[in-house]
């Protein structure tokens, strides 16, 4: 997968709406690298616009595919991912609330921060929730799947609100945001992702030992020394703030953090030190794969969101039926 993440990095910088043939590309790309460059023009492409987003693709595959492997591995249930829990969606709300009616939590920071803070706040609240029900009630691992659900088509419904009632600038943008899109990456915000995926990436594979304790339940890892219930906030709160970061810049796009560690467990096992690598490989080849997919479609593509939703939905389905259960505990 890591071999086919490269070979689908180098591929989807000549597919565009400049017309350039591949190889072409990927010399005007080493070029730029080595400072000789020969062709402006394919330049500013390539560089400017094709890198940043094949960039963006190789940053959110792989935080997706970190957050569904956690949140998985946390709640011992396979349809368990940032989208599914709602995650996405309160982050998608954050921004939606910041952009379509400008009401910001912290309204004296600047306008990206302000977004990405009114996303975090808000991806924490359906964590939140499924948090305060199992404190109060013990419930089973679809309970926390179906309250995830429906926190995020309440955070939807609103969403469709405020859309209904924006302007027709507005609507056209909060619309790219929620099916979610690598259009709007360039060179500045590319080094904000880069900071927060690499870094919470690191610390949660840095945990991954204890992430193993988890598949046994919370009695067997408090017997071996684990705290389970502070664990698994801290867990959820880093997968939060990893997944508000990424709708940030990139909108909600489904299905990848669901996928990917289910192909990744086929080949690797359930052995986190070597899952969230795997998963990691996989997400970010089936978003760069995606990706130029939604590039070639039509006179000015599609949204990225679209394409990782029409093949991670029967994907899914086909692992769904074919995987075994001991497959993924």
């Amino acid at each position: 997968m890591a071999v086919i993440a490269a070979a689908a990095f180098l591929l989807t910088l000549g597919v565009g709406t400049y017309r350039i043939g591949e190889w072409d590309a990927i010399v005007v790309f080493f070029q730029h690298i080595t400072g000789n460059v020969t062709d402006v023009r394919a330049d500013h492409y390539i560089w400017d616009i094709r890198a940043p987003r094949a960039a963006a693709a190789i940053l959110v595959g792989a935080g997706l595919a970190v957050g569904g492997v956690v949140m998985q591995n946390l709640l011992r249930n396979p349809l368990a991912e940032p989208y599914t829990m709602g995650v996405s969606s309160g982050a998608m709300f954050g921004v939606t609330l910041s952009i379509g009616l400008g009401i910001s939590v912290f309204p004296f920071l600047g306008q990206n921060v302000a977004t990405m803070a009114n996303a975090f706040l808000f991806s924490l609240i359906p964590v939140a929730i499924i948090v305060a029900i199992s404190a109060f009630k013990k419930v089973t691992s679809a309970m926390m799947i179906l309250t995830g659900i429906a926190v995020m088509y309440l955070f939807s419904s609103v969403n469709q609100i405020v859309l209904t009632t924006s302007s027709s600038e507005t609507m056209t943008e909060i619309y790219s945001w929620t099916i979610g899109t690598l259009a709007r990456a360039d060179w500045e915000n590319i080094p904000i992702i880069a900071a927060v995926s690499v870094v919470l990436s690191l610390v949660i594979y840095a945990m991954s030992r204890r992430l193993d304790l988890m598949y046994s339940g919370d009695r067997s890892a408090q017997s071996l020394g684990l705290r389970a219930g502070a664990f698994r906030i801290l867990m959820l709160a880093l997968v939060s703030f990893l997944t508000a970061t990424l709708v940030c810049c990139t909108g909600t796009i489904g299905f990848v953090g669901l996928v990917a560690p289910h192909v990744a467990r086929i080949f690797v096992g359930s052995g986190n030190r070597y899952l969230l690598p795997a998963s990691v490989a996989f997400g970010v080849a089936f978003l760069l794969v995606a990706d130029t997919i939604a590039k070639m479609v039509g006179t000015g593509g599609l949204p990225v969101g679209v394409i990782s939703s029409l093949v991670g939905g029967p994907l899914f389905l086909y692992i769904l039926i074919r995987q075994r259960r001991r497959a993924w505990m």
